[in-house]
């Protein structure tokens, strides 16, 4: 495995970091008062989700890998589709992490409440 660090690849690199950046993918999701989850865990998802789509983005854009010695096999379409596939996971765990943890509880996912009645 190498990496191409040419001009156009480098860009490519940019223009899908630029546009995951632009969608809002890089933004850490707000806690709210008395939120039931930990900051600590949420900042760690939240660096993995952003691992998930810088990994992506790198594997689709700059990584080379060649097999074989008489007749070279290119494998970049497996490192692309790879690479799709990371930053597939990242944006789709991102979203859902930033929408369990921003919106308050409540429906399906609340916990039961103690009645007095009774």
């Amino acid at each position: 495995m190498e990496f191409n660090l040419s001009f156009r690849r480098l860009m490519l690199l940019a223009a899908l970091l630029g546009g995951f950046a632009f969608l809002g993918v890089f933004s850490k999701p707000e806690l709210p008062q008395g939120s039931p989850y930990g900051t600590g865990r949420v900042q760690k998802a939240w660096v993995y989700c952003m691992l998930l789509v810088t990994l992506g983005a790198a594997s689709a854009s700059v990584v080379d890998h060649y097999a074989g010695t008489m007749e070279p096999l290119n494998l970049r379409p497996i490192y692309i589709l790879l690479g799709v596939g990371l930053m597939i996971a990242g944006v789709v765990w991102s979203r859902s992490l930033k929408q369990s943890v921003e919106q308050p509880l409540g429906g399906v996912g609340r916990p039961p409440t103690q009645s007095t009645n009774g």
